[in-house]
């Protein structure tokens, strides 16, 4: 990241507009920034720092307290940033909160913070707004185009005043943090992650799998899997009785069901002799009907003989019975026929006579016709009189309503430019209304804040005593550990004392004191302590101590968080003011007025640009009436002239009228009824001739029918007297008496067929029934009739037996099942435990190596992070060498950090005067300054060197000058030159007087009672 310019407005100490081009200094220049103790040289950087991330270099001023006390109420703080990031330019600017006069009336408003982001072009205009207004997305967008979070900014782009040594002195937490942004470690980190989880899901698998073991047992009622094999070893003879007496039972319950089947074949048996009894006994009572069927068949036989004279006589009595009914119908047919032709003369001779008056009423036709036209052409005139009526009618009227309407627009035009004007003086009261609410929103969220704040200290003090109260009790538990373990210790040496003293014999010499004589050899304890009891009491003396350790930390950091909130709260409250005493409520309430006062002011905008368009509309409404109105008299003037016109036209046409025709609808209907009555005279001269010719042809064929049925009645009748003479001759020579016995005796074919069939079905079933008898007869013969009730019952008891001792087998077969189930189950699960127990072989060492659990506790990514350093200190210690006349190196801590604490990346300084290394902590003010430079600068030829990495071409440091030599002095300002000429820019903020000599390009800060001003001095321009 490269400043390209930067405009600062009424911050700091600047309380005009002071503009900084940095591409007058260079390419990559060297510059001192200079000027008089708080004159603002390190406002410059505040101002840098802020435009990025709205924080200060030094994070010890809050943005809202940057606004120049000497600036006009007027002008707005505010700070613009134009910078190049990777050949891409980019301006940023942000105004902090701040206080401004009201636009109308007295006092202040509160100015809420916002900030804007561009992408620009290679002419410096703007290309892509990235941010509009939000203060948080163009800090999150500037972090992630940087790479950097504002305290890596810090520590990384700029040293500030007095917070040189936050690098160098840096643990191994927050060096990793700074370094894994720089160099883009993050995927170790990721890989770290990824193996940790892929060990904790073994872990959790591991202990689903033994809970899931405890869960197949209990399910099981088991307690353990030594007791499911006893219980499926004893289960096991019981299964084996069990199954044979299910087959005992089973074979009994089949030799009584076929004993049941045998009784109920023999029982149906004898059911159907019974039935084929009683079948025969009902068929014989059907005897007298059969022979009297039988009689009448034979009656019928007899008839056959006399079939063909009784057909013919039929026949013969049919046809004179039909020819007798054609001659009746054909004289009565004659009859009215010649009735017609009477009536046809008459009707011929009526239309005649009125067909011979017909030539006068056409006469009288043309009469009426000629009077009808006359009475047309009147209605014509008439017609169009009403037309041209109705239109200087509707002219009038549509001026009239034209005329009213016009009036009514002025009026309205009146109200609504009444309404318009206070409407507009409400809307100018209203309109600040949107800042006012910006602010009191802002106070809200704040006294929202200031509310969390206060519950989580009540949350954080009970916790904080609580931690205290842990100390306390774990400080307790320690001292008696270390007693106990000091005790221990005591009686483990007095036992091996004792058994030491036991192996002494009188007049040898003992192997401690080389002593013959012993006096007081020691007497052994009561209770003997162990070796083990020793080691016991360690391990529990350093838990508890790890113990009190974790508890201190969780005080501190408690403690810490309490005054964090603290300083928050209290900050919180000299924002809000006297807001802050006051409850949610009022603020709410605030912000609701405030918000109804926009909304009305909103709608007043929207409503007075509609209600100035709907009155500029009546205007022109208006005039266009008023020019409609004035273009259509001479239009109602011409239609009033044309009525009086047609009016004459209809009095000449009325008085030239025939007076016996009142109206033309009476001409018409006489008109009508004339024409009808012509027609109707042709139409009943042509009927009555037609319907004449028509009876008379009609009369004529009837008299020819009625002729040819005399002739067929007489042939039919004589055809009938010779079939009677025949019948008669062979009614004598048959059996039968007369007419009456031979049709009783004859039967139709479909009764005879019915006798017919009734008696051969009878015969048939007859003879089945009694052949059937025979035949059961000869199967009962020698069988008894079974008791079926009684076999039932043995079946049932059977069955009965069979199913108990089934529900027994089945129980004890199902108990085994589960139970062998549960041991395949137990078998599967020690399987997969067994197989997570080897992944965990090799993903949880590979676990903890990468999240430094082990050794050195030094993770993947620090280890990553550790070989950087080494690069980077390489650079840094030559660069430090020559600054400290080859006494002190930069070499990264092998050992590891006390307690769990994590390490590797822990810095210490090689002093070649003494030949130790030592914490960089140690080192005095200018030695620590040249540490923190060395390291600094080591760190940005690596990071430039890292394909990758991020950009760190710019340097800015603040004041540590003065604590070096001279001969210091000029080695640390060559490095900067060469550095500068490998293409970097660096800023050196110094009171030094001797930079001045070797910084020709620099930028002065001179101050004033009205603010301070900056200029460039040395700029190639």
């Amino acid at each position: 990241m490269t400043p390209l310019t930067l405009t600062m407005q009424a911050f700091g100490p600047f309380a005009g507009t002071e503009n900084i081009d940095f591409t007058a200094l260079g390419t990559s220049p060297l510059f001192l920034i200079n000027g008089p103790t708080g004159a603002g040289k390190s406002s410059i950087l505040d101002a840098i720092c802020f435009a990025l991330y709205g924080q200060t270099t030094g994070n010890d001023r809050d943005p809202t307290q940057m606004r120049c006390d000497q600036a006009s109420d007027t002008l707005l703080t505010e700070v613009t940033l134009s910078f190049r990031l990777r050949g891409v330019d980019y301006r940023v600017r942000r105004v902090p909160q701040q206080e401004r006069p009201k636009a109308r009336g007295e006092g202040t408003t509160t100015h809420s913070a916002e900030a804007q982001l561009w992408r620009l072009t290679t002419g410096g205009e703007i290309d892509t707004c990235l941010v509009a207004r939000k203060v948080n997305d163009a800090t999150a967008e500037l972090q992630a185009l940087i790479g950097l979070n504002a305290d890596q900014f810090r520590q990384v782009m700029v040293l500030p005043q007095g917070k040189f040594r936050e690098l160098l002195i840096a643990d191994s937490a927050k060096r990793e943090s700074i370094f894994s942004q720089l160099f883009q470690t993050q995927i170790f980190q990721r890989i770290e992650e990824r193996l940790r989880t892929q060990a904790n899901q073994i872990v959790r698998d591991v202990n689903d799998h033994q809970h899931r073991v405890k869960g197949i047992l209990e399910a099981s009622d088991v307690e353990s899997e030594a007791a499911l094999s006893e219980l499926l070893e004893s289960l096991m003879p019981d299964q084996q009785v069990a199954n044979d007496a299910l087959a005992a039972a089973k074979q009994q319950r089949e030799n009584a069901q076929a004993a049941e089947r045998q009784g109920q074949e023999h029982q149906a048996l004898f059911d159907r002799q019974t039935a084929l009894i009683e079948e025969h006994r009902l068929l014989l009572q059907q005897q007298p009907e059969v022979n009297h069927a039988q009689e009448r068949l034979s009656a019928h036989e007899q008839t056959q003989e006399l079939a063909a004279p009784f057909h013919s006589l039929h026949m013969a009595q049919q046809a004179s019975q039909t020819t007798q009914q054609e001659y009746g119908q054909a004289q009565a047919s004659v009859e009215k026929q010649r009735t017609a032709y009477h009536q046809a003369q008459q009707v011929l001779q009526q239309a005649q006579a009125h067909y011979h008056q017909l030539p006068e009423r056409r006469e009288q036709v043309g009469r009426l016709q000629q009077a009808l036209e006359q009475f047309q052409a009147l209605n014509r005139v008439e017609k169009t009189l009403h037309q041209a009526r109705e239109a200087w009618q509707a002219l009038d009227q549509t001026v009239g309503q034209q005329l009213h309407q016009r009036d009514t627009i002025a009026q309205q035009g009146e109200a609504l430019a009444a309404q318009l004007k206070a409407e507009q003086a409400e809307r100018n009261s209203l309109a600040g209304s949107e800042a006012v609410l910006q602010g009191r929103q802002t106070l809200r969220d704040q006294r929202h804040t200031l509310a969390g704040l206060e519950t989580q200290r009540s949350v954080l003090s009970e916790q904080v005593a609580q931690a205290s109260s842990q100390v306390a009790s774990h400080q307790q538990t320690l001292e008696r550990c270390q007693q106990r373990a000091t005790e221990q210790e005591m009686h483990w040496h007095q036992g091996q004392a004792a058994l030491l003293a036991a192996r002494l014999e009188i007049h040898q010499p003992c192997p401690v004191c080389g002593s013959c004589e012993h006096p007081a050899p020691a007497a052994p304890d009561q209770a003997a302590v162990t070796q083990a009891d020793v080691k016991r009491a360690r391990m529990d003396y350093e838990q508890a101590q790890q113990t009190l350790v974790k508890a201190q930390q969780l005080q501190q950091r408690l403690a810490q968080q309490l005054s964090h909130s603290d300083e928050q709260s209290e900050q919180l409250r000299r924002t809000l003011g006297e807001w802050s005493s006051e409850p949610l409520t009022a603020l709410d309430a605030a912000c609701q007025e405030s918000q109804r006062a926009l909304e009305r002011h909103q709608a007043l905008v929207q409503h007075i640009q509609t209600q100035e368009l709907t009155l500029e509309q009546r205007r022109s409404e208006w005039k266009a009436l008023d020019a409609q109105i004035k273009s259509q008299q001479p239009d109602v003037e011409a239609a009033q002239k044309r009525c009086h016109q047609l009016e004459a036209q209809c009095e000449q046409l009325r008085a030239s009228l025939p007076e016996a025709h009142s109206s033309s609808e009476a001409l018409q209907a006489e008109l009508t009824r004339l024409q009808g009555e012509i027609q109707q005279g042709e139409t009943e001269w042509q009927s009555a001739q037609q319907t004449a010719h028509q009876v008379q042809t009609a009369l004529a064929q009837a008299d020819t029918t009625l002729a040819g049925s005399a002739q067929r009645a007489t042939a039919t009748s004589e055809a009938l007297t010779t079939a009677q003479q025949e019948w008669r001759s062979a009614l004598e020579r048959s059996v039968f008496e007369n007419d009456a016995g031979f049709l009783q005796a004859r039967l139709e074919t479909s009764a005879r067929q019915a006798l017919v069939e009734t008696v051969t079905h009878f015969q048939q079933e007859l003879a089945k029934l009694e052949g059937q008898l025979e035949a059961s007869k000869a199967r009962l013969e020698g069988l008894a009739a079974p008791d079926v009730k009684a076999l039932a019952e043995r079946v049932a008891v059977a069955q009965a037996r069979e199913q108990t001792c089934d529900e027994t087998y089945q129980r004890l077969a199902a108990r085994i099942a589960q139970l062998t189930n549960t041991q395949q189950k137990l078998k599967t699960a020690h399987t997969a435990q067994a197989a997570l127990e080897a992944q965990y072989q090799l993903w949880g060492t590979l676990s903890e190596v990468a999240n430094g659990r082990t050794g050195h506790r030094i993770s993947l990514q620090r280890f990553v992070l550790g070989v950087l350093l080494d690069d980077v200190l390489i650079q840094a210690s030559a660069r430090l060498v020559r600054m400290s006349r080859g006494r002190y190196q930069l070499v990264r801590r092998e050992d590891p950090s006390k307690g769990n604490k994590a390490s590797g990346l822990e810095l210490d300084v090689a002093d070649t005067y003494t030949g130790k290394n030592r914490s960089v902590a140690t080192l005095s003010g200018g030695e620590s300054f040249m540490a923190a430079l060395a390291l600094a600068l080591g760190l940005s030829d690596v990071v430039q060197a890292y394909a990758g990495g991020i950009q760190l071409d710019t340097l800015f440091i603040d004041e540590g000058f003065g604590s070096l030599d001279q001969d210091a002095l000029d080695q640390a300002i060559a490095m900067l030159s060469e550095l500068q000429m490998g293409g970097r820019m660096i800023g050196v903020i110094s009171h030094v007087s001797e930079l001045k000599e070797q910084m020709p390009v620099r930028i002065d800060v001179r101050a004033s009672r009205h603010g301070s001003s900056v200029e460039i001095k040395g700029a190639l321009l």
